[in-house]
C-alpha cells in the first residue's frame, strides 16, 4: 500500500471567498488553499431532474399562505417544473373557502392542488384555522368553544376530505397550537388541541379511506406540551408526527430529535416522523422566525442543505423547507416582508441561491432514501492518512475533528457520503482540509468516487482514495476506504459514485 504519497486534489471554491484564498492555476483551475493546496479538477454539472421524473423523495417545498392570497400559483409554479422535489405543503384555508356561510368555494384549492399534480408534485394539506363566520379571527382561531364552530368545522372537513380523495392523500391537523398566536383564544392546551384531532382525523379517514394524519406539527420539540399531548391520547388517533425545527444551527437538535423518536415510538410503534416546516431569512428585517445574522442568500442555502441532509441522517421520512417565495405584506396589512422564500417575489420573481441548491440536491438525492450502515470518521487533514493510520483508528485509538456532522444514505443515485463542519454558516467561511475514513458495514465503499458541491452544482474528480486490508487471511474483503485532502465546508459536500452523476 502507498502511505505518504501526496496527489493533489483539484477543486472551485465557493463564492464568495477572500481573494487571498483565490488563485489560478491551469486553465478550469482555482486554488483554494493557500498553504494547504487543495485543487480539485471540475469534471461536469449536476444534470436538472424535474419532479416528474421522479419516483419519490424525502424532501419538500413549502406552498402555504395560498388561503391568505399572499402569492399566486399562475406566477409561482411556473418555476417549479424544474424544481427537484416531490412533496408540497398546501393550507385548506376554512375562511377562504367558506366566504359566503355554508357556501363552499373551492376554485383556488383546485387550481392548486391540480397546478402542483400536473407538475410531478405530492400535495399534503395543513387542515387549519379559523372562519370569521364561527371564530373570532381567521388566523389562529380554533373551533373547539361552540358547537356552531364545531359544526362548521365537520361539515368543512367532511368536504375537503370528498373533494380531494385520490388526489390528496396526507392531513395534517392544525398548525402549531403550541404556540398562543395559532391557539387562540386563551392560553395553549395540548388537550384540547388532541380533542381537535379526535373530532377532525376520524371524519377524514371516513371520507377518504387512504389517509394518512400528520398531528403534533409543533413549533420547535417542547417536550413537556408534546408529552401532554402524547398522555391525552395522540399517538392513537395519527400516523405521522410533525415538527418545525426552526434554528440558526440547524445540527442543534439533532439530540432532541433522536430523543423524540424513541418518545413518540413508546406510545404508537408504527409513528413516523416528519420535519414539516423549516426556513431561514435570506434578508434581514424578516417577519416569523429570525434567528442569528447575518443574513444572506448564501447563508440561507447552506442551511437549508445542512437542516435536509441533518434530517435524512435522523431517518426522518419527510424535510421540507419554508417557503416557496418571500411574503409581502405578511401578516397582512403590516407590509413587513418575510424573505424565507427561495424564490425573490420582487421586482420580478427570479431564484436565490437556495432554490438552485434545491434543484441541485433534490437532482441528487432521490427515491427510497435511508441511511446506510457505515462508520465515518473525518479527520484533520495536516496530516498523513495511511496504514499506520488506519490501523489507529480502526483500533479507536485515532483523533476526529470536533463539530464535524456526517451520514452516508442509500438512493436511487446509489450511495451518497455527505461530510460538513457544523460551524456556524457563514459568507465567508474558510476552509480547511480533511481526510475520510470509511468504513462501510452494508456496502463496499465507493469504486470510482466523485465529490459534488451542491450549493454551486459542480462535480469534481476524486483522485487520491484507496480500500486497505489487514494482512489477516480470515479478512477477505476491504476494511476501509480512505479518501484523502477534502475540502471541509459549512454546507454539506457529497461523495458519490461518478458512473451515478457524469
Amino acid at each position: 500500500m502507498e502511505s505518504n504519497r501526496r496527489v493533489f486534489l483539484k477543486s472551485l471554491a465557493v463564492l464568495p471567498l477572500p481573494a487571498s484564498l483565490i488563485g489560478r492555476g491551469e486553465e478550469g483551475v482555482v486554488t483554494i488553499f493557500k498553504n494547504d493546496k487543495i485543487e480539485l479538477e471540475k469534471i461536469g454539472n449536476v444534470e436538472i431532474k424535474k419532479p416528474k421524473d421522479i419516483q419519490s423523495s424525502p424532501f419538500g417545498i413549502g406552498c402555504e399562505t395560498l388561503d391568505r392570497k399572499l402569492w399566486e400559483p399562475k406566477e409561482v409554479y411556473p418555476w417549479m417544473d424544474d424544481l427537484s422535489v416531490k412533496w408540497a405543503r398546501l393550507q385548506t384555508g376554512w375562511n377562504r373557502v367558506e366566504a359566503v356561510k355554508n357556501k363552499y368555494e373551492w376554485k383556488w384549492l383546485d387550481e392548486s392542488v391540480d397546478g402542483l399534480i400536473q407538475r410531478g408534485f405530492q400535495p399534503f394539506f395543513n387542515v387549519g384555522y379559523g372562519n370569521l363566520h364561527y371564530t373570532e379571527s381567521e388566523r389562529g382561531s380554533h373551533p373547539m368553544l361552540t358547537q356552531e364552530a364545531k359544526d362548521g368545522w365537520v361539515r368543512f372537513v367532511k368536504a375537503l376530505a370528498k373533494r380531494y380523495k385520490g388526489k390528496v392523500q396526507y392531513f395534517e391537523i392544525w398548525n402549531e397550537p403550541n404556540l398562543k398566536g395559532f391557539w387562540r383564544p386563551g392560553e395553549v392546551d395540548a388537550s384540547l388541541y388532541v380533542d381537535l384531532v379526535k373530532l377532525t382525523g376520524p371524519i377524514i379517514r371516513k371520507n377518504c379511506p387512504d389517509a394518512r394524519l400528520i398531528g403534533g406539527v409543533t413549533s420547535r420539540i417542547p417536550f413537556t406540551f408534546i408529552k401532554a399531548m402524547f398522555e391525552a391520547g395522540l399517538g392513537n388517533e395519527i400516523d405521522i408526527f410533525s415538527f418545525h425545527p426552526y434554528g440558526t444551527v440547524p445540527e442543534s437538535y439533532t439530540d432532541r430529535i433522536k430523543a423524540l423518536k424513541t418518545f413518540i415510538t413508546k406510545y404508537n410503534p408504527k409513528l413516523k416522523l416528519w420535519q414539516g416546516e423549516n426556513g431561514f431569512a435570506s434578508d434581514p428585517n424578516s417577519t416569523g422566525f429570525a434567528g442569528e445574522g447575518p443574513y444572506t442568500e448564501n447563508i440561507q442555502a447552506k442551511i437549508m442543505l445542512r437542516r435536509l441532509l441533518t434530517d435524512c441522517s435522523l431517518g426522518i421520512d419527510m424535510t421540507l423547507w419554508f417557503l416557496i417565495i418571500d411574503l409581502h405584506d405578511y401578516p397582512k396589512g403590516s407590509g413587513k416582508i418575510n424573505y424565507k422564500g427561495i424564490l425573490r417575489a420582487k421586482p420580478t420573481i427570479s431564484p436565490k441561491v437556495a432554490f438552485k441548491a434545491l434543484q441541485y440536491l433534490g437532482s441528487l438525492i432521490h427515491g427510497d432514501v435511508n441511511v446506510h450502515n457505515s462508520i465515518i470518521q473525518v479527520i484533520d487533514g495536516k496530516g498523513v492518512l495511511g496504514e499506520k493510520e488506519y490501523v489507529a483508528y480502526g483500533n479507536g485509538v485515532g483523533k476526529t475533528l470536533q463539530s464535524v456532522s456526517s451520514t452516508t444514505l442509500n438512493t436511487t443515485n446509489g450511495l451518497v457520503l455527505a461530510f460538513w463542519s457544523t460551524e456556524k454558516a457563514a459568507d465567508n467561511y474558510e476552509d480547511r482540509k480533511a481526510h475520510i475514513i470509511l468504513w462501510d458495514w452494508e456496502g463496499s465503499g465507493f469504486e470510482d468516487p466523485v465529490l459534488i458541491d451542491p450549493l454551486k452544482g459542480e462535480i469534481f474528480a476524486l483522485k487520491e482514495h484507496e480500500k486497505v486490508y489487514d494482512n489477516d487471511k480470515h479478512r477477505l474483503s476491504h476494511e476501509a476506504q480512505l479518501l484523502r485532502n477534502l475540502p471541509l465546508r459549512d454546507y454539506p459536500l457529497l461523495i458519490m459514485e461518478k458512473k451515478e452523476v457524469v
